[in-house]
């Protein structure tokens, strides 16, 4: 087996642990983010429903609150599945097309509004491949769904 393949899948268990024991926090892309690689999981009500890996935390989870329908990709997903629609890479039903909608406009804004408030754990995780495995075995350990790996 590859070493560093080895070597990083070897961590995943620790590096797990240490993000699902991490404090939780609600401020979103402030300067003490800034710069910060690792492994993200949004909580609702203390329920993990979102997991992400970012080279740049504060960045990252300054998008998710934005109001642009490219960085806000959670919510966007969310206001997707209320609206019972599917992504697509045709003009029609694409994102563009969706928020013309005003009702998928304002579900969006709402959504936002939720990730905004939503409480966030987060291991730092420099080593790419450590990111990648770490956001895969969440999504597992969690029980989430595993349609973001999809290839589009």
């Amino acid at each position: 087996m590859n070493k560093h393949f080895h070597a990083a899948t070897s961590a995943i268990p620790e590096l797990f642990a240490e993000l699902a024991a991490s404090t939780p926090f609600t401020a979103k892309g402030v300067s003490m983010q800034k710069g910060r690689a690792g492994v993200y999981v949004f909580l609702e009500n203390g329920v993990p429903v979102h997991v992400g890996r970012t080279r740049n935390l504060g960045e990252r989870l300054r998008g998710h609150i934005s109001k642009s329908h490219f960085s806000a990709s959670f919510a966007f997903k969310r206001t997707r599945a209320v609206h019972g629609k599917t992504a697509t890479y045709l003009t029609k039903g694409s994102r563009r097309d969706l928020l013309n909608d005003p009702d998928f406009k304002e579900t969006f804004h709402q959504q936002v509004q939720l990730v905004k408030g939503m409480t966030v754990l987060f291991v730092e995780v420099t080593d790419p491949v450590q990111q990648y495995l770490l956001e895969l075995y969440a999504h597992l350990e969690f029980g989430l769904p595993l349609d973001e790996f999809d290839t589009h």
